[in-house]
């Protein structure tokens, strides 16, 4: 093998164990910032209290509808506005409308031990 073809060799293997070097950085860092923000949320979590499930009544007056109502009343705990809405329809067991006057069973969480 020629000079040059060595030479080659020789900066092709330095280049391939650079690499190496730089992807077992990499991976180091990113296993240290997964621990990091998995330990944080972790954290988050044992510090948040725990919410209570409770529940109230409420008078439908005109105009009301669902939608309404449930951006008033819903409170953390609930992924959407959806799902608090259909929440609130099984409990009541309604169809599409609401009738003015009607009390309506509605779901919310508390901090706090009532």
């Amino acid at each position: 093998m020629s000079r040059a073809g060595k030479s080659r060799m020789k900066r092709r293997r330095r280049q391939i164990q650079r690499n190496r070097r730089v992807a077992i950085f990499f991976t180091l860092v990113l296993t240290v910032l997964t621990g990091s923000v998995l330990s944080n949320r972790s954290q988050a979590q044992a510090q948040r209290q725990p919410l209570y499930k409770y529940y109230t009544d409420v008078r439908v007056h005109r105009g009301d509808t669902l939608w309404s109502i449930a951006r008033e009343y819903m409170t953390d705990g609930y992924a959407s506005t959806a799902e608090y809405i259909k929440e609130i329809k099984e409990i009541n067991q309604l169809g599409a409308e609401l009738q003015y006057g009607q009390l309506l069973l509605i779901p919310y969480y508390s901090d706090e031990r009532k």
